[in-house]
């Protein structure tokens, strides 16, 4: 009981925290219209302002992570998380816009490592992307609830309520954190008590072992070319379906919560299932299963850009958000199967790290570069070719992550040897 309680709070939390991230999203329009800003201007604080700043704290944070109490680092994080978001709904300038999306980006940083390091403790290796699927049914919740919420609430009250009342929720979450959860026992899916006694490794000892692992590698490899592309197609939907197709912000919250949240979810814990089903047998299929999601994602990708139906649009971004979010469970999950006990969490670290840093920062600040490029050539439609340009990246991921289904087995084998005490 104590486990399923521990999932559905930290998927709480990863939920508002993803609100956060969504609702930035749908507000640019908006935000780039009281500033006065530019598509590059924009795509920094989408994108890079948030990424820079979770690079810098997110590798001691997750060192910190294999050292601490992780609950009450969640906690505390996630506090400090919510004044931050109240401080960009108070934001009078870009700049102090900017600065408090740093700090948002800084406080995000620990959460996941902490969160999927408990879960890896909880939940054994052959149900561990199911549980970290429901964990990240929390991204496309929050999708869905900043796209839908955040768009009525920027249309009635102003694009600073929903910051206001994402920053209440996590408050409020962090003491539930406190009161309900406890911290569990390291390895405690994995063998015997001995096996999480044993010291932390330092980090270089921890960082040679992740490079001597080679489906690790090319796992991570993969998910950083996946995160560019699909990062910039997220950041900048709104401001395609209004400029390209004419939808009002109520409209844009409507189709996007419907297509990105509610099938990003379903998604994520249908492939989830799924890949604890392939691996039951032989782990290399779940990253075949990753394989074909990539290639349908970037499929389905350059429909939603290029599309002139909004219809067809709509049934694309369902698709490619079904097939980004089901990523999710898999990646996590072999993230902390293919290290030892104590470096689950600077596994987690780096991994998102690179996300963040080169994904969400690099995507849909490039992006916005591409647009304002296209832009004498293209108008309104620029932004429609800066996403298949950077939807392109994902064709190598395909590669990389049928590459890592060759050595896996191997390398899950080399990690679980040194669970033992």
């Amino acid at each position: 009981m104590q486990r399923h309680l521990t999932l559905i709070l930290l998927t709480l939390i990863a939920t508002v925290q993803f609100f956060d991230r969504a609702l930035m999203v749908v507000v640019m329009e908006p935000v780039k219209h009281e500033f006065s800003l530019s598509d590059s201007q924009l795509g920094l604080l989408s994108g890079l302002s948030y990424a820079v700043a979770f690079a810098l704290a997110g590798i001691p944070l997750g060192w910190l992570a294999d050292r601490v109490n992780r609950q009450r680092l969640l906690a505390g994080l996630l506090l400090a998380w919510s004044a931050l978001v109240a401080a960009c709904a108070q934001a009078g300038s870009f700049a102090a816009l900017v600065a408090s999306r740093v700090g948002i980006g800084a406080a995000d940083a620990g959460g996941q490592p902490c969160s999927v390091s408990m879960l890896a403790d909880l939940y054994s290796r052959e149900r561990r992307a199911g549980a970290v699927a429901v964990l990240y049914a929390g991204v496309p919740l929050g999708m869905a609830g900043g796209f839908m919420g955040g768009a009525m609430l920027a249309a009635y009250h102003g694009w600073r309520a929903g910051f206001m009342a994402a920053a209440v929720m996590g408050g409020a979450l962090s003491v539930l954190l406190i009161l309900l959860v406890r911290e569990p026992r390291r390895g405690a899916s994995d063998g015997p008590a001995s096996a999480s006694e044993q010291p932390p490794p330092p980090l270089t000892v921890t960082l040679r072992f992740m490079l001597g692992q080679r489906s690790l590698v090319h796992l991570f490899a993969a998910s950083v070319l996946v995160t560019i592309s699909s990062s910039a197609v997220m950041s900048w939907i709104g401001s395609l379906l209004i400029r390209s197709h004419g939808l009002d912000l109520p409209g844009v919250g409507l189709l996007t919560a419907v297509c990105m949240g509610g099938f990003g979810a379903l998604g994520t814990l249908l492939f989830g299932w799924a890949s604890d089903r392939l691996g039951e047998e032989d782990m290399s299929r779940q990253l075949r299963l990753m394989a074909a999601l990539a290639l349908g994602l970037t499929l389905a990708g350059s429909v939603v850009a290029l599309a002139p139906s909004i219809i067809a649009v709509a049934v694309a971004l369902a698709l490619f958000a079904a097939c980004v979010a089901g990523l999710n469970g898999p990646t996590y999950a072999l993230s902390q199967s293919l290290v030892r006990l104590r470096m689950r969490g600077l596994s987690m670290s780096v991994l998102i790290v690179a996300l963040n840093l080169i994904g969400v920062g690099v995507g849909p600040t490039l992006a916005g570069v591409l647009s304002d490029l296209f832009a004498s050539r293209f108008g309104e439609s620029s932004v429609r070719w800066a996403m298949v340009c950077l939807l392109l990246i994902t064709l190598p991921a395909v590669l990389l992550f049928s590459r890592a289904a060759l050595t896996v087995r191997d390398d899950l084998d080399r990690a679980q040897a040194h669970h033992a005490p």
